[in-house]
């Protein structure tokens, strides 16, 4: 039976005060995990209506960020070798390592400064400046991958071929398959064929499987959009990124438990297939899609181009550019599963091999 070791909040101490800005501020400490280049201490959070929010200052210096290099009030860059970060006020996403990230709250500007919320901290900055507190905590073994649709349910379809999206999808699972069976991983399919599927024999099937990792592929539809997202649940009691006005809507489900896991997980892919790719960074967002809410392993949901767009069309029809695709998620996957696993530098290797076709 799997172990999880859990990463909340260790301690919390409220101080209350009042000032004139705000009618009431309540300051509440919280201590992370001091692992990685994150030194020991404590964050203050201040209330700031119903949520408590963390001063961009403050995760600065306790993250080693190093200066402020935004000479704007209402944004804050921070860069060094190691890490970055760029928010902007009154904004719902930001640059994490390079990467753009969907917050559950805007940034709040206030007193002379900007605020992320604790939430936004806790379960997206922390795990991705700090990962290596999730170091030792999961192992990967096996790798369930979920090619949307299926049978009657066509999906989305390409705006100049008409290509239904079903295809697409069972095509780069099975470019996908060998490439991590390559790397020792044991890998199963919801469907391998054109058949329909519902979302609770999807999410049955991977329970059944005793998946380490859910990883759902899908092709997206959005007029002259462009990019590659990746989905991961929203932290209990926060928006999903398309529905903003959600918060507090939903309590804990199943797949939050592994919200640190989750987000890590999607980061690592969204790096791979943007590094790979040159495709627009539509950022790490988050959802409360039926195959990610009970699953109980990490989860993601990759939607890896947008067939309604007739240029971003062209190349996910190039078998080549879904070889690219395929060996992109594989790499993402085989991070993550190096700094969970805690594996030694020689272990960290690429996939490699040749993609079926």
């Amino acid at each position: 039976m799997r172990r999880w070791w859990g990463c909340g909040i260790l301690r919390v101490e409220e101080v209350e005060m009042y000032c004139r800005v705000w009618s009431l501020i309540v300051v509440t400490f919280f201590v992370l995990p001091a692992l990685g280049a994150a030194r020991a201490g404590a964050l203050k959070g201040y209330r700031i209506g119903d949520e408590l929010f963390v001063s961009v200052n403050d995760l600065a210096a306790y993250y080693n960020l190093g200066r402020d290099q935004s000479a704007a009030f209402e944004r804050a860059e921070y860069r060094t070798p190691a890490a970055s970060l760029a928010v902007q006020s009154e904004r719902r996403d930001m640059e994490l390592n390079g990467i753009n990230h969907w917050l559950t709250t805007p940034v709040v500007a206030a007193r002379g400064r900007l605020w992320i919320s604790k939430t936004d901290v806790l379960k997206t900055i922390d795990p991705v400046l700090c990962s290596a507190r999730l170091r030792g905590t999961w192992k990967v073994r096996t790798v369930v991958l979920d090619p949307g649709h299926g049978g009657s349910e066509h999906g989305t379809h390409g705006i100049t071929s008409g290509r239904p999206e079903k295809s697409l999808t069972l095509d780069l699972a099975n470019r996908l398959k060998p490439l991590l069976a390559a790397a020792g991983l044991r890998v199963l399919l919801t469907r391998t064929d054109d058949v329909v599927l519902s979302l609770e024999d999807r999410v049955a099937f991977a329970r059944k499987k005793g998946a380490d990792l859910f990883v759902s592929l899908h092709f997206n539809s959005g007029g002259s959009a462009t990019g590659i997202e990746t989905y991961c649940l929203p932290p209990a009691g926060s928006a999903s990124t398309g529905t903003p006005s959600s918060r507090g809507g939903e309590g804990h489900l199943a797949g939050n438990r592994y919200d640190e896991h989750n987000v890590w997980l999607a980061h690592n892919v969204q790096r791979a297939l943007l590094t790979a790719t040159g495709a627009a960074d539509r950022g790490v967002r988050r959802a409360r899609f039926f195959v990610l809410r009970d699953e109980t392993c990490p989860a993601i949901l990759v939607e890896a181009g947008f067939l309604s767009n007739p240029a971003e069309e062209k190349r996910v029809l190039d078998p080549a550019y879904r070889d690219r695709l395929a060996k992109a998620i594989a790499d993402g996957i085989l991070a993550y599963r190096s700094s969970v696993e805690g594996c030694s530098e020689t272990d960290k290797k690429p996939a490699s091999g040749s993609p079926r076709r």
